[in-house]
């Protein structure tokens, strides 16, 4: 698999680059910077319901959600220990979210709205230090060829925006030092 810094969502807006900011830069300037170093993520499958929680420490790529059976995501719980972490959702009908939802060290945060019917089409995020990859399956499309990568407070994106595609699976991977 690949890994590259590029990706649909590779673009900024203002306010939601504050609100990131915001949150990584918030932790005491006496604090020894910390890297990601394990992800955790469940989704909320229409008709089926949250799926049990993947977990994976930093080098191993964990997938949630169920590839090929036509289950859409409509929701995702994400948490990363050793760096905060921000997501933003792209929904079936609404387009992106207006703004991040983000968490701290260990805390988790979930993006969509389960059991609304309604489909995550994209997911942006970014880890406050660290490497922070990212891929999905797609409707129709498969498992994307590329994985994304956001590095230290840089964003990616996975998914598709403007093409009426729901994401049926998320796969993401907190990259080593040396690299995944």
């Amino acid at each position: 698999m690949t890994r590259g810094i590029s990706g649909i969502g590779r673009w900024a807006v203002a306010g939601a680059v504050a609100a990131m900011a915001t949150l990584f830069l918030s932790s005491p300037a006496s604090a020894a910077p910390q890297t990601a170093d394990n992800i955790c993520v469940k989704v909320y499958l229409h008709d089926v319901g949250w799926q049990d929680q993947q977990c994976g420490a930093a080098g191993n790529a964990v997938t949630a959600g169920s590839p090929g059976a036509g289950h859409q995501v409509e929701a995702m719980t994400a948490t990363v220990t050793g760096s905060s972490l921000c997501l933003m959702a792209n929904m079936q009908g609404s387009g992106w979210d207006p703004s991040w939802s983000c968490a701290g060290d260990g805390q988790s945060v979930t993006i969509g709205k389960a059991g609304q019917g309604l489909r995550l089409e994209a997911v942006q995020f970014g880890v406050q230090s660290g490497v922070i990859c990212g891929n999905s399956f797609v409707t129709g499309v498969g498992w994307n060829p590329n994985w994304y990568c956001g590095v230290d407070g840089g964003t990616n994106s996975i998914g598709t925006t403007g093409q009426d595609q729901p994401m049926e699976a998320v796969g993401f991977e907190i990259c080593r030092p040396e690299g995944c």
